[in-house]
């Protein structure tokens, strides 16, 4: 016999919707995470082992991550952009 574990999932909203705002808990389900089970559609959900996320509360995803990224993307451009036009410049100069 196998034995799984089980935890606990706090299962909210993708999108806001006209009574909810996006990360609103709508269930706490019970689950090993291996088993076939899928949230329902405009669902998605999070492990919660200390019940952090109770039916009716909201969930935000951390802040510092989204940051990270959304900076990340916006630098990368500008160095390559950057170096597009030292190369150009160079090629002028080298022509004329």
């Amino acid at each position: 016999m196998t034995t799984t574990t089980v935890q606990t999932y706090a299962v909210y909203l993708t999108a806001a919707t006209s009574a909810h705002p996006a990360g609103y808990v709508v269930d706490n389900v019970e689950w090993d995470g291996a088993s076939a089970w899928t949230p329902p559609a405009g669902t998605t959900l999070i492990a919660d082992p200390d019940r952090k996320y109770p039916i009716g509360s909201t969930y935000g995803a951390p802040v510092t991550a989204t940051t990270a990224t959304t900076t990340a993307a916006t630098v990368t451009p500008t160095t390559a952009t950057a170096t597009t036009a030292a190369s150009t410049t160079a090629a002028t100069s080298t022509t004329t």
